[in-house]
């Protein structure tokens, strides 16, 4: 090689004459190469590109060998953290055998599969909601399981679970709470205290004088403008609570379910067209439930209301002056109803009562918004049944009831 010619290479790269390309210094291939090195320009740029081209093969390997490590990363952590859980799916966590010790659960109205399974979860019965979902989902009859307190065993195979809770031997009755046709607030009063244990009687007395606040539908807001009591709209059935529910949900519930049968039975819609607001609707309809026995007669006695209200006489019920009674505190049976000083009182004041006087159910609602036509005006007992004669000459009624004093069917 010339002078000029090392010159040359000197200029176009300086350091290469002493240590050669410094890019691949340590490849092997590029110390011991006895390829001359190129010396024409274009000689130079078909190597620079062969170079350039390699360089980045290299990057390119490089990047793929990282995107391969990053998909296996993500792979493997999918894998971990997916795979249990589809195996928990298929096979999910459960215990073996009837488990041991007593553990007490409460399954609300309306609950389904995942609602129990949670709750048995929760309270150590079964190890997993999807044990019990999947060993309800394997039986038909766990559709039939009803409200309720169960006593359980902690620790149990779910479907051992499940089978104690279609047992009614496990069923308690410490959490019902049945409220029937015609009970009073103060019959339900007790029958809280009973549930909810005597340490809640001062809540329970604030929540009940408290009735606007306890989900009264709007449209039964007596003339007064303001609820004076919750009676009436406390719906009879039976109810399981929960020990630990306060006053107040317990008591909505209740509500709840006469705004529900309202709603279905359009009882609002048709008090209208009779003629009443819903609520003096309600207060015939909890009369009627007080005084009849038979669906057939409460519609009867809802003509009777309705016939005297026209008529301009007063209605001179024993019931309301009865329940004027328990109000004050007294003995009903220790009372003249004709003689009590009470708004209740019947026989002294005209038109209907202030509230209803108990909680009516379906039967006496339906009655007293779709009365018997008829012009009756009296109403006794006719038999010990407690059927009811109806007349609107009141010698026949005097005479019905004498009948019924000499036979002793109910007539005081």
């Amino acid at each position: 090689m010339t002078q000029r010619d090392h010159e040359s290479l000197a200029e176009h790269d300086p350091h290469s004459l002493l240590f050669g390309p410094h890019e691949d210094e340590g490849h092997p291939h590029h110390r011991h190469t006895t390829e001359p090195e190129p010396h024409t320009r274009s000689a130079r740029r078909r190597a620079q590109r062969e170079h350039t081209s390699h360089r980045r093969r290299r990057r390119n390997r490089g990047v793929l060998l990282a995107l391969v490590c990053v998909v296996l990363l993500v792979v493997g952590v999918s894998a971990w953290l997916i795979v249990p859980k589809v195996v928990d799916m298929i096979h999910p966590p459960d215990y073996s055998g009837n488990g041991q010790g007593t553990v007490s659960i409460t399954i609300g109205q309306g609950d389904g599969a995942s609602d129990i399974g949670d709750t048995l979860h929760k309270a150590g019965v079964v190890k997993s909601v999807d044990a019990f979902v999947n060993a309800a989902s394997n039986n038909s009859d766990s559709q039939s399981i009803q409200p309720g307190t169960y006593l359980l065993h902690r620790h149990m195979a779910a479907k051992n679970a499940l089978t104690l809770l279609l047992d009614p031997k496990s069923r308690t009755t410490a959490g019902d709470l049945v409220i029937t046709e015609g009970a009073t607030v103060f019959d339900v009063r007790a029958r809280l205290v009973k549930v909810l244990g005597a340490a809640q009687q001062g809540a329970i007395d604030k929540a009940l004088a408290d009735p606007s606040s306890l989900g009264i539908p709007l449209g039964y807001r007596p003339a007064t403008g303001e609820f004076t009591s919750i009676e009436g709209f406390l719906y009879p059935a039976t109810y399981t609570i929960d020990p630990k529910a306060s006053p107040s949900a317990a008591l909505q519930r209740m509500t709840s379910r006469f705004a529900e049968h309202d709603r279905s039975s359009g009882f609002a819609t048709d008090a209208q067209k009779v003629g009443l607001t819903p609520y003096e609707a309600l207060i015939i309809a909890s009369i009627a439930q007080s005084e009849a026995r038979f669906p057939d007669d409460m519609a009867k006695v809802a003509r009777v209301i309705l016939n005297r209200i026209a008529a301009k006489r007063p209605l001179q019920i024993d019931a309301t002056s009865a329940y004027a009674a328990k109000v004050q505190g007294l003995d009903p049976t220790k009372i003249i109803f004709a003689r009590i000083d009470s708004p209740y009182n019947s026989y002294t004041h005209d038109g209907l009562p202030p509230t209803p006087i108990s909680n009516p159910g379906a039967e006496a609602m339906t009655g007293a918004v779709h009365p018997t036509p008829g012009n009756w005006l009296y109403y006794v007992n006719k038999d010990s049944a407690g059927h009811l004669f109806f007349t609107n000459d009141e010698a026949a009624f005097t005479q019905a009831v004498e009948k019924c004093r000499q036979n002793n069917w109910g007539c005081g």
